[in-house]
């Protein structure tokens, strides 16, 4: 007897503490990353320390699946708290530290666009869904412009990243090998690198991230001049993912969750890598709703675009809908993955090695960091050992796969968990960082499939 094919297979229903928990654990780290940048403080620690136990109890807390009628009104209504919470935090501070400001009313272009959003969010949330068809890409086109507002005015953060970028794109351009090449030193320190890393004001090391993440910041450096507006269009394609995953009133509100995170123009503004991660999260999870043939593919593509991504492949047992499918799955994504790296890796094998996997062991430990082991080291204790945030990792891994509903959202709201799990224990963790876990929580609100009447029923 033949098996009925996977885009055939009822997505299951997840139990509805898991958007409830994620929706909480989201909204408590955007706003936690809004009080210090991301960087340690006795109350950022606070909020971390809420969110990965808010997190936690959404991965493998019980089960809560009885029907719920008034499930997506309800988780609605708190979306809709959740977001004036953070445009109140966007409107109380600067959306990002580099702008280049002048006149009586230098804010105001933004205020008008970030008004003109909350007005859409508003009316995706309490609107019929003819509404949201038309309202998630106007939602689209304020973020764009919100963000391109951001970026004309910080047309040049003093940050390594960008400049990682912008000369990681030219060299590209130029036919070099951009892992091969070196970069200036913009600090005049070497605090902030390895030991043997920095040498007449220059950086030892090539383009610190995958093939990939230079790929996106070349596209955007050669039709826009400056790689973040790649940026830009990856963080609105991923709430575009979100919004139509399912579709619904959740979709959209988390789409605008994740856009309206007060931080996260910061995060623009810096060059950080991060939204082309969320972008293939988002496009995974989308995928696996949607388009289970392209799922591979895509997924292969996000364990192509940051290091840590080792951590999502055994976490793909919760997004297939049969253990026999895995082993499909994970192989096409590897062949992928490999796909896109190798033809960037094999011109100069050490120098590739050097840039993209040596460089990040050997980083420094930083006591700014929001972590637990940097709390640590700043009360006197002495630096604790590095293995500890890969066994905390295990950990959290094992739970999720015990635990997790084996569901796209399940799925998501594991790698939310690992993730901040593994940041937090770790000797470097900052603002980047946790908005990628912000951006999982979201995802995982999105793609959440919840247990109705008629479901219960059976």
């Amino acid at each position: 007897m033949e098996s009925t094919p996977a885009h055939l297979v009822p997505s299951p229903t997840d139990p509805w503490r898991l958007p409830v928990f994620c929706l909480a654990a989201a909204s408590v780290l955007a706003l936690t990353l809004q009080l210090t940048n991301g960087t340690l403080r006795e109350d950022s620690l606070r909020g971390l320390t809420l969110c990965l136990g808010l997190s936690l109890f959404a991965v493998v807390g019980p089960g809560l699946r009885r029907p719920w009628t008034w499930a997506e009104p309800v988780l609605a209504l708190l979306v809709g708290v959740a977001l004036l919470a953070q445009l109140q935090a966007l409107l109380s501070d600067y959306p990002a530290s580099s702008l280049r400001l002048n006149g009586p009313w230098p804010f105001a272009p933004f205020h008008e666009r970030l008004a003109t959003a909350a007005l859409v969010s508003g009316a995706l949330l309490a609107g019929p869904e003819r509404l949201r068809q038309v309202g998630v890409p106007v939602l689209l086109g304020v973020y764009l412009l919100l963000g391109g507002w951001i970026l004309r005015h910080s047309p040049a953060p003093h940050i390594d990243v960008f400049v990682f970028q912008v000369q990681g794109a030219d060299e590209l351009l130029r036919g070099g090998n951009p892992f091969a090449m070196t970069f200036p030193n913009i600090y005049g320190h070497s605090l902030w690198y390895g030991d043997g890393l920095v040498k007449d004001g220059r950086l030892l090391f090539g383009f610190p991230y995958p093939p990939l993440s230079l790929l996106f910041a070349t596209l955007g450096r050669v039709l826009a001049g400056d790689p973040r507006y790649a940026q830009l269009v990856a963080t609105a394609l991923a709430a575009g993912f979100m919004a139509y995953a399912r579709g619904g009133r959740l979709g959209a509100g988390a789409a605008a969750l994740y856009l309206l995170t007060p931080r996260g123009f910061f995060v623009l503004e810096q060059s950080w890598t991060e939204p082309f991660l969320v972008m293939l999260l988002s496009a995974s999870l989308f995928c696996a709703l949607r388009f289970p043939r392209a799922l591979p593919y895509v997924f292969g593509l996000m364990l192509a675009v940051k290091q840590h991504t080792v951590f999502l492949v055994p976490l793909a047992f919760l997004l297939v809908p049969e253990p026999r499918r895995l082993w499909d799955l994970l192989w096409r994504a590897g062949a992928t993955a490999l796909l896109v790296s190798l033809p960037f890796a094999l011109p100069d094998v050490k120098a590739f090695f050097h840039s993209v996997v040596a460089l990040h062991v050997h980083q420094p430990f930083r006591t700014e960091s929001l972590s637990y082991l940097a709390a640590w080291v700043v009360r006197g204790h002495p630096p604790p050992p590095l293995w500890i945030p890969f066994v905390a990792v295990a950990v959290v891994l094992g739970l999720s796969l015990w635990r997790a509903p084996r569901s796209p959202s399940g799925f998501a709201a594991a790698t939310a968990l690992t993730y901040a799990t593994f940041f937090a224990f770790n000797k470097q963790a900052f603002c980047n960082y946790y908005y990628f876990v912000v951006a999982a929580l979201c995802v995982a609100v999105a793609s959440a499939r919840l247990p109705s009447s008629e479901v219960g029923g059976r």
